[in-house]
């Protein structure tokens, strides 16, 4: 075949053109589907921060009338002391989970989201049923209450999350392949 017939018009095996200067490839825009995608991931490490930050801050605290700081008692008792790191694990799953997910992987989606669930479980199992649980400190003090603090609501909000990106990917996958899109 000749150039003519083909529509060519210069040999690029031989380099470019003189005079011509190289092509740059441009960033084809984020597209509506990628921006949603960054939002479930980024919703996603949100949630594995928080089960992290959990473990290491107060989940329940007791208090004698309107005080916590009591004297060779520990009154702030912390994710770590509830359920040591399995919160810690559940996020190392999920960023690998997490990983799969944005490859487009379904067995990734699903385990995303199981981490969620097993945080929520975790919290609902171990911690829940602790947060009116006074210890010892009620046999030495009259009016003394336990109630939650701030590493309960990171460590729900963090499995809700990771529950949400999850499902969000799963649902993201299921719009994308009725589209025949995949």
């Amino acid at each position: 075949m000749d150039a003519d017939s083909t529509g060519a018009t210069h040999d690029y095996s031989r380099g470019r053109p003189a005079g011509r200067a190289p092509r740059r490839l441009s960033r084809p825009p984020l597209s509506s589907v990628g921006a949603v995608r960054a939002l479930f991931a980024l919703i996603a490490v949100t949630g594995a921060f928080l089960l992290v930050l959990s473990t290491f801050t107060t989940v329940v605290e007791i208090r004698v009338l309107t005080t916590s700081e009591l004297a060779g008692q520990d009154t702030q008792i912390s994710g770590g002391d509830l359920h040591g790191i399995v919160l810690v694990l559940v996020a190392g799953v999920a960023l690998v989970a997490l990983a799969g997910a944005l490859r487009g992987a379904r067995p990734a989606m699903i385990a995303l989201a199981t981490t969620g669930g097993s945080a929520l479980a975790v919290v609902s199992v171990l911690d829940v049923p602790k947060l009116d649980d006074t210890g010892e400190i009620a046999l030495l003090y009259e009016n003394v209450s336990a109630s939650a603090s701030t590493g309960l609501y990171h460590e729900t909000v963090g499995g809700a999350l990771l529950l949400v990106a999850g499902v969000g990917f799963l649902v993201l996958r299921g719009a994308r392949r009725s589209r025949g899109s995949v």
